[in-house]
């Protein structure tokens, strides 16, 4: 754990060599990295964290000030801790988060990799007008629907990526997660949009 003036932050180390910072995507933790760890052996240097809101890492962002920055600020301090140059990978909003550390220059990295990165606004930039009201379309009705009470609205999102079927297919455990952070997943969403490459 780092603990900082405005809040914790997750960082959770283990095994030796080269690092790499894993960065999980919205509605996880550092946890999710766990498997693809296992089949390293233990010959890398892995740091695992969670994004803001999410494990035990806390919230700075507000619904007026869903800035990406907010994000990389946090991932900068857990590159910070790890020391020297390290290979940073993020997973889907993690992975956006990565870009934005990248772009900031503040922290050396000795590379960059992401997966599954929602940046809608690159979509905007390159006229994919089509696929870009997509993404407006699915997360505007999200957001209506769990302002309007629907609990389990982020079910719509997760089928929107994964497929129909996707969330009822997770563990209840898995989906009881996910619906409790949902706020902290729409406030996820404002950072991207806002997010300008």
């Amino acid at each position: 754990m780092i603990e900082e003036p405005r809040g914790r932050i997750d960082y959770d180390e283990c095994g030796a060599g080269p690092t790499i910072v894993l960065v999980p995507g919205s509605c996880s933790t550092g946890a999710a990295w766990r498997a693809v760890m296992a089949t390293w052996n233990g010959q890398f240097r892995c740091i695992t964290t969670s994004l803001l809101g999410y494990g035990g890492t806390v919230e700075r962002r507000t619904a007026y000030d869903p800035d990406i920055s907010h994000e990389a600020e946090i991932l900068e301090s857990v590159v910070r801790k790890a020391g020297g140059r390290v290979h940073l990978v993020g997973h889907s909003f993690g992975g956006l988060v990565g870009l934005a550390v990248a772009l900031r220059h503040r922290v050396s990295l000795a590379s960059l990799a992401i997966l599954e990165a929602p940046a809608p606004e690159v979509l905007r930039d390159r006229d994919e007008h089509p696929h870009y009201r997509a993404f407006r379309q699915m997360t505007e009705t999200y957001f209506a629907t769990f302002a309007g009470g629907n609990a389990e609205a982020i079910a719509a999102m997760i089928d929107f990526y994964g497929g129909d079927g996707t969330y009822a297919s997770w563990p209840p455990r898995v989906r009881a997660y996910a619906v409790q952070t949902t706020p902290v997943n729409i406030l996820d969403w404002a950072s991207a949009y806002s997010f300008a490459l």
